[in-house]
């Protein structure tokens, strides 16, 4: 596929992974706590390793301002995708899912794939995907998704 038509065509994402693609700040985490898992989450990334392990992290979609709490799924997903270029090299395919409920439940169905990377670093993006604006919160478009019904890349 010739690139500038590939831009075209996922002009919506290209945010994100331009975004993602920036490094981020390091920080000194400690080891033994263990890792939290979100109650409510937008994007599920599965990823599987060449070693054979498979490994789910959950996106955080909720940011803290000196005004409040706000949701900002787009800032998820960035996560997600940083996260993928972070394992480079060491795994097989890697998933990148919606959950188009309205609660986003991490028990609900993550039924929509949004990315997808393999071994050979070819990825994939879901042309149905858009980010809206609803106040200061940033939203995944999931009716415009289930209205084109482009549940599969």
């Amino acid at each position: 596929m010739d690139a500038q038509i590939f831009q075209e065509a996922f002009s919506d994402f290209r945010g994100v992974l331009d975004q993602a693609a920036k490094p981020t700040r390091q920080y000194n985490r400690q080891t033994d706590k263990p890792l939290y898992k979100p109650d409510h989450a937008r994007f599920k990334l599965v990823i599987w390793f060449k070693d054979g392990n498979t490994r789910y992290y959950y996106s955080f979609d909720h940011v803290t301002y000196k005004d409040g709490v706000f949701i900002d799924e787009f800032e998820g997903l960035k996560k997600l995708i940083r996260l993928i270029n972070k394992y480079e090299g060491t795994y097989k395919n890697a998933i990148i899912y919606a959950n188009l409920d309205e609660k986003k439940e991490v028990k609900g169905n993550y039924n929509c794939e949004v990315f997808k990377s393999n071994i050979y670093n070819v990825f994939k993006m879901n042309e149905a995907g858009q980010f809206s604006n609803k106040g200061k919160n940033t939203i995944f478009d999931f009716r415009r998704v289930i209205q084109l019904n482009k549940y599969r890349i």
